[in-house]
């Protein structure tokens, strides 16, 4: 039997990496799936650990490669999921932990109906006020230009509606990821 494939993903600014980060330092057994990208490295980022920066040229020939479980573009960059590096920790019996955009969860869960998918939300309360705090208060961002605010703004209204498509939903209370890093521990170690 094969390791088992989750799928963090949900809506922009709700703290997706934080958790992600959380959960694997609790549990160091899971492998963590690194996605390539052709954005620009931020502030604390590790080439290699949190994605593998690439030019748009490298990118395009790996699509053409069909490299890739998924692609997709996201905020005007593009973002891939490497398919040798999956299927590899798969067959070793590695439960695989990732975190990709909603239209790539969807992708790979077409291609591969196993696959967990978990959907973060924010709690309940005024979206706006809470994207722009976290996205603000992110020393991984940098200083974030108000027009990157309010496409993120757009982007979470829009990514609530792939919500339909998850097997689990958690929600990130604001200042606490703790609660939700649990909480995505728990659904991995019992499913």
């Amino acid at each position: 039997m094969n390791g088992k494939l989750f799928i963090i993903s949900g809506q922009s600014g709700v703290g997706k990496n934080t958790i992600l980060k959380g959960v694997l330092e609790k549990h160091p057994e899971i492998h963590r799936a690194v996605t390539f990208t052709t954005r620009q490295i931020r502030p604390q980022e590790i080439p290699g650990e949190d994605h593998f920066f690439v030019y748009e040229e490298k990118f395009q020939d790996m699509i053409k490669n069909d490299e890739f479980l998924e692609y997709a573009e996201v905020h005007g960059e593009m973002y891939g999921t490497p398919k040798e590096q999956i299927n590899l920790a798969l067959e070793q019996k590695k439960d695989v932990l990732m975190e990709i955009d909603v239209q790539g969860a969807k992708q790979i869960k077409e291609i591969m109906p196993d696959a967990k998918l978990i959907f973060i939300k924010f709690e309940p309360g005024n979206l706006e006020q809470i994207i722009r705090k976290r996205i603000i208060n992110d020393p991984n961002r940098g200083k974030t230009k108000e027009e990157e605010i309010k496409r993120r703004l757009e982007s979470a209204k829009k990514e609530t509606r792939y919500e339909k498509y998850y097997d689990f939903y958690v929600t990130n209370p604001e200042g606490n990821p703790e609660k939700a890093i649990e909480e995505v521990s728990k659904i991995i170690k019992e499913n």
